[in-house]
């Protein structure tokens, strides 16, 4: 936002007021009366500028929120200076009261979607994570969908996450439960893609063991025996007391006698 435009105007104001205090504003004629009241309605229709940029730095949410909670407040504090301004006049004070209480919703309506924007803390598996609200609600309904057993639907919004929130602490959650959601389907190649990018960009995922049990199951699928192989043996080798390396002792037994 560019703050020396309003800088301006407050100093605009506050001059105007200084060579106009208290009982003068009784001895303007109605002619100079209705050049305030215009000035004062472009003041309003800068303010109007000034808060559709706000709107999209917001909808952008680039650099953060300071500069959002900044702008807010310059806003506020010109609405203030306006709302004294149009009390000393009776004249079309009406039309000016509207456009103020017109700002006072907007600034409202930006303050909610601030605190939307928030980081909220998340709790899964064990690791606390900050996520913002959408964040959260959509991950939320891809894995109610899962639990639900509506694999199609859950595939669905866990791509839609991964598209839309790439640098989310979630996505490993979202790619391993994409991955299993696939391969419930039997759509074991696209469980193979899912599952091999989590093992290949999120390395630090609690829950690898696991997802790699379901990368060996699909690769048994799709006829990649000895890929299969090599993933139980890289479980057994890199987590040798989890419940996982027991399941892949067990499953690499198996594939032995084949």
């Amino acid at each position: 936002m560019n703050k020396t435009v309003l800088k301006g105007v407050s100093i605009t104001f506050s001059i105007w007021l200084m060579y106009f205090p208290g009982s003068a504003f009784a001895l303007f004629e109605d002619s100079e009366a209705r050049r305030e009241i215009i000035k004062l309605r472009e003041k309003i229709q800068t303010l109007e500028a000034k808060l559709e940029e706000t709107k999209k730095e917001i909808e952008g949410y680039k650099t953060g929120q300071i500069s959002l909670y900044n702008q807010i407040e310059e806003l506020n504090s010109e609405l203030s200076r306006f709302r004294g301004f149009s009390e000393e006049y009776s004249r079309d004070s009406g039309n000016i009261s509207e456009k103020i209480e017109f700002f006072e919703e907007k600034i409202l309506g930006l303050n909610k979607r601030l605190v939307a924007l928030e980081p909220k803390t998340v709790s899964l598996m064990g690791q606390e994570m900050l996520v913002k609200d959408n964040e959260k609600s959509l991950y939320e309904d891809a894995s109610k969908d899962l639990a639900e057993g509506n694999y199609d639907q859950a595939v669905l919004l866990f791509t839609k996450f991964q598209k839309k929130y790439p640098k989310s602490p979630l996505v490993p959650f979202s790619l391993h439960s994409e991955g299993v959601s696939y391969y419930v389907l039997k759509k074991h190649k696209l469980a193979i893609t899912s599952l091999n990018n989590l093992r290949k960009n999120h390395q630090s995922y609690a829950k690898m063991p696991e997802a790699l049990l379901t990368l060996s199951a699909a690769l048994v699928e799709t006829k990649k025996t000895k890929e299969a192989k090599e993933i139980l043996s890289y479980i057994i080798e890199k987590t040798p007391s989890s419940d996982a390396a027991l399941t892949a002792k067990e499953r690499l037994k198996e594939l032995s006698k084949k």
